[in-house]
């Protein structure tokens, strides 16, 4: 190396203060142990007594399994081979359960009459799929799935054990949602979500007919089940109908889904998680109700983002389920909290103004307060803590980025719902306890993937991603950095600042400058906020940068990033950074930078590492 340069690295690195000290990484622990329930089916055991079946999922682990005999209150766990969760689930004629795993595709059997063999896998039966929503059983005895990403129809015959890929049912189309089977005889599928479609699928002669025409597909995705009549019904947008053989007939409405019940008529329903125990509903025919609740043990749920909020606290969330969690720095307690929305997806983003939280959920961008001083009771009225305010509006399906406006409102910057582009920028008023306004294709056809405030200049700068939401296709070829003017109500600047790139993952403003990083290039950019210069380009070379894991350390007057295994650290006013730590956990999502360290995500962990002294 150049004597001269050397040098003045040496001299860049100096600049970076307190981050070339050396801190120390801590597991503070498994936040969340609950399940996310994705169904339930009546079976039998080992000795033929009559049992319920519940599927549960836990991201970042293993599903299970739970048998739960509702007589006696008893339950044993089965571990799967593979697969973090199941959305179908089956009882077959050879008494067996069935599921199929999303992102890995597999189909799972449990065999009662085994159950030391617990849940076995029998492989995937396509290829090219990594989810089985949904399964029907047909008139033939064989079990039918719906697929991603290629929208097939598969099968799997429990008497000999084959499985079969039956073919794609839409050649542009990636999700076949939901498949029915009815008393006559075939088997229909719900697909979408650019353009809706049923399919109907004939099993003895194994043709598929599609039963709208070009103009009557809506956007969005059709669905179908089976009723209590045993016909399959359709819904699509808002129309019903009822499947007839090859012609969807009118409706004006459908009769009741089947619904999983007992031999003796009582119908199981309302399964959810409570107090670390499965609480389900048992009705008998005269209508009296009966609460249960069943034992599990949980492994833990990944943790899907981190952040910081009021009084030093970390805040979190996991992913399916959605539930919050928090740590106290001071006190290092790790707390469970619950679910603070009206939705099940996961919280994407995190601000806060005083003593007040706001937080912002998949699916619709759902918007909720809390106030962390107060005893936690959800709902939506004004007394509740956390308080549900709702949806953002139009555009918002993940609320992938918010910022406290110097103004005292919340914006929020989402990603496009399923099958379309262009997200949206919203802001919530908490004086008039409103969204006041909504900007759909703010940057025309990209949604807002980043967000931060610049005090210098008084603006919001923002940075898109050209991903489309999920079944659609990206119509955009670049993301860009754009300037808010929230006083004008108007976006004053926008530009490409790394050509060829698809995704700002993190933005954050010191020095009158905006630091970003954007994919997949991992280049490090820096621009005047002023002029709009470009200052400063780079390559992360640590690994790839987290999403929304940038952030300036004021005290330290530094930059600091997660990206890979590592922390890094920027300086600035020179744009020299360097790895600061690597971390032995995997770093699985950020971020939190406060005064007691940097906190992320280690697959089911939250982990700090504590500045030196701390």
């Amino acid at each position: 190396m150049p004597r001269k340069f050397l040098g003045s690295l040496i001299a860049v690195l100096s600049c970076l203060g307190p981050a070339a000290n050396a801190g120390q990484f801590e597991v503070l622990g498994v936040p969340v142990k609950s399940v996310l329930i994705m169904g339930a089916v009546v079976g039998v055991d080992e000795k033929a007594n009559e049992v319920i079946y519940f599927n549960c999922a836990q991201p970042g682990n293993r599903l299970f399994l739970l048998q739960v005999n509702p007589d006696t209150g008893q339950t044993r766990q089965f571990a799967a081979p593979a697969g973090e969760g199941a959305w179908a689930s089956l009882v077959a004629p050879d008494r067996c359960v069935y599921l199929g795993t999303w992102e890995s595709g597999y189909l799972l059997k449990f065999d009662p009459r085994d159950p030391d063999k617990g849940l076995v896998s029998l492989g995937k039966p396509s290829a090219t799929e990594t989810y089985l929503w949904q399964f029907a059983l047909g008139n033939d005895g064989r079990i039918y799935s719906c697929t991603y990403p290629q929208a097939r129809l598969v099968r799997h015959d429990p008497r000999t054990g084959k499985s079969e890929d039956l073919g794609r049912l839409d050649e542009k189309e990636m999700y076949a949602r939901s498949v029915a089977s009815s008393t006559n005889g075939f088997v229909y599928v719900g697909i979408g979500t650019v353009r809706a479609q049923v399919v109907r699928f004939d099993p003895m002669t194994e043709k598929t007919k599609v039963l709208l025409g070009e103009d009557d597909r809506v956007g969005g995705t059709a669905s179908v089940f089976r009723a209590i009549d045993g016909r399959v019904y359709a819904k699509v947008g808002p129309k019903a109908f009822r499947c007839d053989g090859d012609e969807l007939t009118p409706v004006e409405a459908t009769p009741a889904a089947e619904a999983v019940a007992l031999r003796d008529g009582r119908v199981v329903s309302n399964w959810r998680v409570a107090e670390g125990k499965i609480v389900y509903t048992l009705t008998d025919k005269e209508g009296k109700t009966l609460e249960h609740k069943a034992e599990f043990t949980g492994a833990g749920i990944q943790l899907f983002t981190v952040g910081a909020g009021p009084g030093g606290r970390i805040y979190g969330s996991t992913a399916m389920p959605l539930e919050m969690f928090d740590f106290s720095p001071a006190t290092k307690a790790l707390r469970h909290l619950g679910n603070p929305t009206a939705v099940g997806g996961e919280i994407y983003s995190f601000a806060s103004e005083g003593k007040l939280l706001y937080l912002c959920a998949y699916p619709g961008g759902f918007l909720s307060v809390y106030d962390p001083d107060k005893a936690w009771n959800y709902g939506t009225k004004p007394e509740h803590n956390p308080r549900g305010f709702g949806s953002m509006g139009d555009g918002h399906l993940r609320p992938r980025a918010m910022v406290m406006g110097l103004d005292g409102r919340v914006y929020v910057g989402s990603l496009p719902p399923y099958g379309q582009v262009g997200g949206a920028l919203g802001v919530y008023d908490p004086k008039a306890d409103k969204v006041v306004e909504n900007y759909r294709h703010l940057v025309p056809d990209q949604g807002i993937s980043a967000l931060c405030v610049e005090p210098a200049t008084q603006k919001i700068f923002g940075g898109t991603s050209i991903a489309a939401g999920g079944g659609g296709k990206p119509t955009a070829k670049e993301c860009v950095i754009f300037s808010w003017d929230w006083k004008g109500k108007r976006k004053d600047w926008e530009s490409v600042v790394v050509e060829g790139d698809r995704e700002v993952v993190a933005l954050t403003a010191a020095h009158g400058k905006i630091f970003g990083v954007s994919r997949p290039s991992q280049t490090l950019f820096v621009l005047e906020a002023k002029t709009f210069r470009i200052l400063h380009r780079a390559k992360v070379t640590f690994g790839s940068v987290h999403e929304i894991s940038l952030g300036y350390h004021a005290s330290h007057d530094s930059v600091y990033g997660l990206a890979g295994n590592s922390i890094f650290a920027v300086d600035p006013e020179t744009f020299g950074f360097k790895e600061v730590a690597q971390s032995k956990e995997p770093i699985t999502c950020g971020f939190a930078l406060t005064d007691s360290g940097i906190y992320f995500g280690s697959k089911t962990r939250l982990v700090r590492w504590a500045w030196e002294g701390k």
